[in-house]
Order: structure tokens, then sequence, then C-alpha cells
């Protein structure tokens, strides 16, 4: 029996999906519940809502540990998201971002309750008292506009409650000494005023031998909401969060066979000491001593104000990222101190009366960040010092016109304007040879090739979105859509091209959402094909950083590059079942086909030996700064998109058993299951992950009134080393450090609500 055909039968089995956003009482009534999603800018019924988007609940998150981004990578099946250091890297269908310093960002728009945060390390400390996390998938240019070219997740906080005085705390307990907590208390402040104030407390010792792949994160989130219950009210919110421990690490391949052997472990260094070249080339090897010291701020005021004719919402925001760690979890030294700093403001009116919704704002975004990053590789250095700005305006418009009581139109425009800055001094040390003074003793001797880039660039583009929706019957909504959108050009160290072009994407649409048998069964089905542009890739390659009379010289700097164009194409099917009000079945399946058109770029080699690729390598003409080093072209056209396996599936049953005296028994359990995959742009095959499927269970108690809850848990139960990263090390050619996954976790958690 193929893969394919076995995968199938086994969706097949259950009838069902995502459960996940269904609340936490969902058990208790016949049917299934409402989910309110705020995707467009405006309150809708996700089964009313005309466009692909998964919601998770805030208390499903709690059921499922998650307190860091990479965990959300087991809910969602179109959603990949994995560590770089201190960064976060989100892909959506295989779009997405290799965010690993000062000049990235990301593909997928990360957004805080509806502000957009630019840095890849900003997703951290945010993950507790939350209302849900919605995941948008394709491009979401309109309304989200630039850096949303793969789509969009948004964390949406719970917010404070007029007239309430209530709260929760939440405490877990679990192997590798894992403890985690969040709280919350909500007060009412007399009649139009409550205030929020939420906590997060989250740790573990590290999955990895060495101590690596822990986690220590702290974060604290108050808001204070006014409503004069007449048209007018206002949120403001300030959080700041911590994130410490040792960070990410990662393992030599093969040697992941041998347990999660961290990059300082023993048996690791040896096996990186032995591979080419040795000896008394200089060495860079992993040592204990990584940590990450990294702190976040933020203060946001959401304000809403009826006019009458429509609703004025502004929404001025400020965020802070302070980033201070070292890392070797890519083979190599990196030591990052990054300061970044970005404001926005947003204005929009919407209308949702009569024949026409429509929305229509502006937006005004400023960042600066200035950094100073070191990579030692032994034999090649790298200092980059960096001062970074962004300027962004956009205006943006959006109409839904009902020209048939079943039938709808809708159409969407924005324009953006980026101007971005840098003023970057840079300077790159590769390992030449050596001396002997006389002693014996050999001395390196290394280059020293100082450079500068300076850059003052617009990238502009106009986005667009259309659309049709048609009620099938009252609870059967069939759309289609065409929609664009675009990531702004990448800056980069380099003293002659300095900068990549924006990429492009173009999403073409068709989905239905149903609800049948008296509203216990949901079929939610999307078919996509996505025209992908111009893609930006970041790696180790050769830039310009001098000029002879031979021509360009080229030097290794990490650069983000256009590096070709891809089509995707493929269907999901999101399916939920309530058989009976104690049962509930769910299943979100994905096929995925993304492949390459073309796909190029150049590698340096240090030592002038062909890179190690499983793609099509060739040497060029192209000059390197030092003796012995080369340059290639690398072609892997063809080759699939990286974290875009061809199929993902995600099973889920729960029952809820009635006890005596109206306490209650609830078991759950969910798999995941999930084709080979690449996780690196090497093609390499220890850079594969191969099929796998993960599982978890967990029994609640709960006793009448449902005061507390006391469960039971056990994560990934099968303990499958499954590869979040792959990098190869930029000196030895062909030796690859990949990252993983959590392995099989349990523990108790108990949870109280007053």
């Amino acid at each position: 029996m193929s893969m394919h055909l076995k995968y199938m039968l086994m969706a097949s089995a259950l009838i069902a999906a995502p459960a996940m956003a269904q609340d936490r009482n969902a058990g208790q009534n016949a049917g299934l519940q409402d989910i309110v999603v705020t995707a467009q800018r405006r309150e809708e019924n996700l089964q009313k809502a005309a466009l692909a988007v998964s919601a998770v609940a805030g208390d499903t998150l709690v059921k499922q540990s998650v307190t860091q981004a990479t965990d959300l990578s087991r809910l969602v099946p179109a959603l990949q998201v994995a560590p770089a250091a201190s960064f976060t890297q989100i892909y959506m269908r295989g779009i997405g971002s290799f965010g690993a310093n000062a000049f990235a960002e990301q593909g997928v728009a990360f957004n805080l309750d509806g502000i957009y945060l630019s840095r890849p390390a900003a997703p951290a400390a945010l993950f507790y008292d939350l209302e849900r996390i919605e995941a948008l998938k394709g491009p979401q240019g309109t309304l989200y506009g630039r850096n949303a070219s793969g789509g969009a997740l948004n964390v949406i906080t719970a917010k404070p409650k007029l007239g309430e005085t209530s709260g929760f705390v939440n405490a877990e307990y679990g192997n590798y000494n894992a403890f985690k907590s969040s709280a919350a208390v909500n007060l009412a402040l007399g009649e139009q005023w409550a205030a929020r104030l939420s906590g997060q407390y989250a740790r573990h010792d590290g999955y990895m031998s060495d101590g690596y792949d822990d986690e220590n994160t702290g974060a604290l989130r108050g808001q204070v909401k006014f409503d004069n219950r007449a048209g007018i009210n206002a949120t403001l919110m300030l959080d700041y969060g911590h994130v410490g421990g040792k960070g990410s690490g990662g393992t030599i391949m093969p040697l992941i066979g041998n347990g999660r052997l961290g990059p300082s472990d023993p048996a690791v260094v040896a096996a990186y000491l032995g591979k080419s070249p040795t000896a008394p080339v200089p060495q860079i090897t992993a040592k204990g001593d990584g940590f990450q010291d990294n702190s976040y701020y933020g203060a946001a005021l959401t304000a809403n104000a009826d006019l009458g004719f429509a609703t004025l919402t502004v929404i001025p925001a400020w965020r802070k990222t302070d980033l201070n760690f070292l890392s070797y979890a890519s083979s190599f030294l990196i030591r990052d101190i990054e300061k970044s700093r970005q404001g926005s403001v947003e204005a929009r009116l919407a209308n949702r009366s009569g024949a026409v919704n429509w929305v229509a704002g502006a937006y005004w975004f400023n960042e600066h960040v200035d950094a100073n990053q070191r990579y030692d590789q032994g034999s090649n250095g790298l200092q980059v010092n960096s001062l970074l700005d962004t300027q962004s305006l956009a205006a943006f418009g959006q109409a839904t016109v009902t020209l048939a009581p079943t039938f709808r139109v809708t159409g969407g425009l924005r324009y953006t304007d980026d101007r971005k800055q840098q003023a970057t001094n840079f300077t790159t040390m590769p390992f030449v040879g050596f001396v002997s003074p006389g002693t014996g003793n050999f001395t390196p001797i290394f280059a020293t090739i100082p450079a500068v880039a300076t850059t003052d660039i617009h990238f502009r583009k106009a986005t667009w979105k259309a659309g049709v929706e048609y009620d099938v019957a009252p609870r059967s909504l069939l759309y289609a859509s065409v929609a664009t959108g675009f990531k702004s050009g990448a800056l980069y160290a380099a003293s002659g091209q300095n900068y990549s072009a924006p990429e492009n994407l173009t999403a073409y649409t068709i989905g239905s959402k149903n609800r049948f048998l008296d509203n216990r069964l949901q079929l939610n089905v999307e078919a996509f094909w996505w025209d992908y542009r111009n893609q930006q890739i970041s790696h180790l390659g050769p830039v310009q950083v001098a000029t002879t009379p031979g021509g360009a010289v080229y030097a290794p700097v990490f650069l983000t590059e256009n590096a070709g164009g891809a089509k995707l194409y493929g269907i999901e099917a999101e399916v939920l079942f309530k058989p009976t009000p104690n049962d509930l079945l769910t299943a979100d399946i994905q096929w995925l086909h993304a492949r390459y058109k073309t796909f190029g770029y150049y590698a340096y080699s240090s030592s002038g030996a062909t890179p190690a690729a499983g793609c099509a390598v060739s040497p060029t003409s192209r000059i390197a700064a030092t003796a012995g080093a080369a340059i290639f072209s690398v072609d892997c056209s063809g080759r699939p998109l990286v974290n875009a396996p061809d199929w993902t599936i995600n099973l889920a049953y729960e029952h809820k058993f009635d006890l005596a005296g109206g306490a209650n028994l609830t078991f759950g359990a969910d798999t995941r299951i999930q084709s080979a995959s690449y996780v690196s742009i090497d093609y390499l095959p220890d850079g594969r992950q191969g099929a796998y499927t993960t599982s978890n269970a967990r029994l609640a108690y709960e006793p009448a009134g449902g005061r507390y809850t006391l469960t039971a848990f056990v994560n990934n139960i099968e303990d499958t080393k499954v590869f979040s990263a792959s990098f190869q090390s930029p000196v030895k050619n062909g030796v690859l450090y990949n990252q993983l996954r959590a392995p099989r976790t349990f523990g108790i958690r108990g949870s109280l609500r007053f």
C-alpha cells in the first residue's frame, strides 16, 4: 500500500476537523459552537468568513502546553514554525523566510491584537491568556499589507470585561523538570472601566544532552478598558517579556540516531573535528556557554468611536526588542546584540450596515535597528555592525457589496511605500594560511577585508483582492477569490548590490464552508493555486566587497537574494463531527504540491571544493576574496519547497464521561501524520525529514461546578525525533547540524477558575 493511499484511508476513518477552536463548554451542547474571528478587521462568524482561516482557542493552547511560537506547528497543518537561534521562522504552506539576522523579515505577517510585529524574534513571551490564534492562509496584501505574502498569524489576547471580577490560575509540572504557569485576574472598576492583569512563567531543562533546547520565559501583560456604552471605547495594553536560558541547540548528522546530543557534547565535538578541513586549520567548536538574555516591551492603544455612518478605529503602538544571545545551534558561534524600536499607527473607518460593508484606512510604520553581530566559523569570521531604518506608508480599502440576498462580491486595494536605509560596517576574515616564526609553531593568517554598505531605497507596490461568495443554504457558503501579496525587498551587507527585489505571490482560491446534521457536522474545503515569484532566500553566499582590475571581488556573507519562482497547489479539508453532546471527532487534512519552476543561487566555497548540495552545481568565473576559494552556481529547479510536506493530517477525538454528582472526566487524544519534507535548501539526505507520526493524549477531571480541572497528559507519545531546521557548516563541506522539535513530555496540570 502506498504511503499516500494509507494516509487517505486513515483520514477517511474519522469524519471530523478543527475542533481546536471550540470553546471549553462545547461538549455540553448538542451542536457545534460558532466561532467569532476578526481576520477581515471586523467581527464575523468563522463559518461566514469568505477566506481560508483556521482558529485555535486559547483553552486549546493551554491543553496542548503551548508557551512559545514553535509549539504551534502541531496545531495547524498549513503552518510550520521553527527556531533559528533566538529568531523564529514562520512558514505557511512552504512560504516563509529563514530569518537569522538583523536584516531578516518574515514572509508571514505576525500580528498581536492587530499590531504588526516586524522582528523575527518578536513572537516570544506572548502565548498566555489568549482568546484565540488565527492562521490566515495565502496573501493578505489588502488588509495586512507588507510581508504578508504567505499569510498572517494573528494572536488575540483576552480582553478586560466590564462588570466582572474573575480570573484563573494554571500550573503544570512534568519531566525535564518542566514548570509552566499562567494566571489572570479581571477587575470591574465601576460601570465603564475594567482592568486585566495576566502573566506567565515557563521553564524546562534542556532536551539536549548538554542543556541546550531549554526554556526560561517570564511575561506580564496589563490592560485597562474604558467603554462609555454609547459608542466610544478604548483599551490600553502594556506588556513585558523576558526569554533566558541556554537557547536552541543542534547536533551533527547523522549522530541524531544516538540521542539528543547537543552541540557541545563531546561526541558531537569529536565528530565535527574529524571532518575536513581538520587542524591545524583553525577550528571553532561549541561550548556550554550559550545563552539568551532577550527582553521585549510593548505599549498599544486600541480606540473605537461610533460616528453613526461608520466606526473609527485608531491603533497607535510602540514595540521594543532587545536581543543579547550567544548560540552554537548551527555548528559555529553566533554572537548578537540587537536593539530595535518600532512605532506604528493604523486608522480605519468601517461600515457594516446596508448593502455595502466596507473598510478604508491608512497605516504608518517606522523601525530603527541597531545591531552588532559576530559570526565565527574558525577558518572564516564575519563582524557586522548595522544601523537599519524602515519607514512604511500605506492606504487601503476593501468593500463587500450585496448584489442579491445570497450573493456578494468583494474588492480590495492597498498601496504601500517602503523606504529602507542602512549604514553598515562589516569585516570578513577568511583564513588564508600559516606562517612559521621559527619556533615550530603554526600561526594562522586571516585576511581582513573591511567594507561599507549604504542603502537608501523605496519599494512600492499595489496589492489587490477580488472575490465572490454565495450562500448555497443558510449554513453553506461557497466562495472564490484572487488575492495578491508582496514581501518588501531585503537589505544585506555588501559594498556592491546590497538588496533584493520584493517577492510576489498571487493566490487563486475556491472554498466551501458548511454545517449539516442539525449543526453537528462541519465540513470546510479549500482548493488553492499559488503563483510565487522572486522568492527571497537567505543563506551564506558571495557578495561584492571590493573591485580589482580583474573585476569584482566576492567574500562570504549571510545575504538575501531573489532565487526563483514556484507553483503551489493543493486542497485542505477541515471536518468536525459531534455525534453526541459528549463526543467530538476532528480532522484537518492538507495535500500540497509545492515545486520550484526556477531556483538558483551562488554558493561560496572557502576550500574551493564543490559545495555539497542535492542540486546541480557548476563553477563560475567570479573572483573569490582568498586564494583557493571558489564560487559556484547552484540550480535547484524542480525541487520541492522547504517545510512543505505533500501530506499533513491532524486527527483528534474527545469524549466526556459524566460522573455522579455532576462531575465529569474527559479523555482526549490527537495525532499528526506528516509525509517527508526538506528543512533546508541544501537538499541533502541528512536535511530531509522522513514521514512521521506524533500523538498526544490527556485525561482531565472536573468536579461539579467546574471551578477547577486536574489533567494528566503526555505529548509526542512515540518520542519521534522531528527535525525543525537544518544548517550546513560554512567551512566543513556537507556537514549538517539539525535542530529538533520536543521529545516525549508528560506531566500533570491544574487549572483553577474564579
